[in-house]
């Protein structure tokens, strides 16, 4: 017959499991404060578009380069990994010495 588990735990494991728990809520108040300030940066960006008349040319202008800005952060990310791609085949042809002709 084997032994039944020990359901208590030593003093070493006690703390193992203060600390775990002591960075578990740690982690969970630092997106419980990086939620609030996206609400809080979200509520400003409204504010600022409130402030502004409607229908006006820079509301518009507003709304046009969030697009911008994001479809620009998206080109640089793929002409960046395209030219990174260039650059590797380009050392892997001269280290191996393979060329087409």
């Amino acid at each position: 017959m084997t032994p039944a588990p020990s359901t208590s735990l030593t003093p070493a494991e006690e703390a193992r499991a203060a600390e775990l728990e002591a960075q578990i809520v740690a982690a969970e108040r630092e997106a419980e404060s990086m939620a609030s300030r996206g609400r809080e940066r979200g509520r400003r960006q409204e504010e600022n578009v409130a402030r502004v008349r409607p229908g006006s040319i820079a509301v518009r202008a507003e709304e046009e380069y969030a697009y911008v800005s994001r479809d620009v952060r998206r080109l640089v990310t793929i002409g960046g990994s395209l030219i990174a791609l260039l650059i590797g085949l380009w050392a892997v042809t001269q280290v191996t010495n393979l060329t087409p002709f």
